[in-house]
């Protein structure tokens, strides 16, 4: 069983009215933490795709550094 906890948060009105018109009363949990857990798995998911294009600029940087060395006498 998940372990759940009340929080009370701050929303623009707005949302609030969209919220309670699209979404059953004993859903709106449910809801909002489904919502929640996808936005943070995209930002996790965008962090991971920004640290592979940054591994991989230092990879390429290194290879054009070792592109001229193929003289150096071993075979």
């Amino acid at each position: 069983m998940t372990t759940t906890e009340k929080v009370t948060i701050s929303l623009p009105k707005e949302i609030i009215e969209a919220l309670r018109k699209e979404i059953p009363r004993r859903k709106r949990s449910k809801f909002i933490a489904q919502t929640i857990k996808r936005q943070l798995e995209e930002i996790k998911e965008q962090g991971l795709i920004k640290a592979y294009k940054q591994a991989y600029s230092e990879i390429e940087k290194e290879e054009q550094e070792f592109d001229g060395v193929t003289g150096d006498s071993i075979s």
